[in-house]
């Protein structure tokens, strides 16, 4: 059979020898990320083993170790992971509102979600809160994390003033408490068992968000 250009052109082009070079780093980094996410979550992090990521994404412990420093590296990669996947989506699509007070709250609301991402998120972050009371790297991550967290509740609360949707003498300790907050009904809404639901702890937060900014 005869081929045409247009058949030529429809063909996968080879990969150079860069690109099979990086691609199965990548990918094999990425494996084991989304092995350990799911790992992580379901067990617990101090449950996990090099060897329980090794079967469930089918690469061999030694590429694991080899494209890993140690499991405490993986464990930063997957917080990382797991919160650029959390929050980035959360926040792009509260700034396409052009309004303070949507964007607040939809944000807000996205952080106590009852589907199963939203409960691994946070049984993730809950591991790794002990892990970053410990270990210096980890708490210096979480501090930044945390910084950035605040920062941006900071700014939406000052805009919000500015545009007048907002009443707040201290746009800052507004931050500081609504950050303690979720995270203080994500421990009792997310925890095993609990007799919290989801659905009254988002109800919660966003009462007491209008509340302390006179939203009405």
């Amino acid at each position: 059979m005869t081929t045409t250009a247009k058949d030529h052109e429809e063909r996968p082009r080879a990969k150079t020898a860069g690109e099979r070079q990086r691609h199965p780093t990548e990918v094999r980094r990425q494996l084991v990320v989304d092995a350990a996410r799911d790992l992580i979550a379901d067990k617990g992090l101090f449950n996990v083993l090099i060897r329980d990521i090794s079967k469930a994404c089918g690469v061999s412990p030694g590429t694991i170790t080899y494209h890993f420093k140690s499991l405490d590296e993986v464990l930063m990669e997957v917080v990382k992971a797991e919160t650029a996947d959390f929050y980035v989506p959360l926040q792009e699509s509260a700034r396409g509102s052009g309004d303070p007070t949507k964007e607040l709250l939809y944000f807000l609301e996205g952080m106590f979600g009852s589907d199963a991402s939203s409960r691994r998120h946070w049984l993730i972050w809950f591991d790794f809160w002990s892990a970053a009371a410990r270990d210096e790297a980890y708490g210096r991550w979480m501090s930044e994390h945390y910084d950035g967290w605040r920062s941006a509740l900071r700014e939406i609360t000052e805009r919000g003033v500015s545009e007048g949707s907002f009443i707040c003498d201290d746009p800052q300790s507004f931050a500081i408490e609504t950050a303690a907050m979720v995270d203080g009904l994500a421990v009792q809404c997310y925890a095993r068992g609990s007799s919290l639901p989801v659905e009254t702890s988002r109800s919660l937060l966003i009462a007491f968000v209008r509340r302390e900014l006179q939203i009405g």
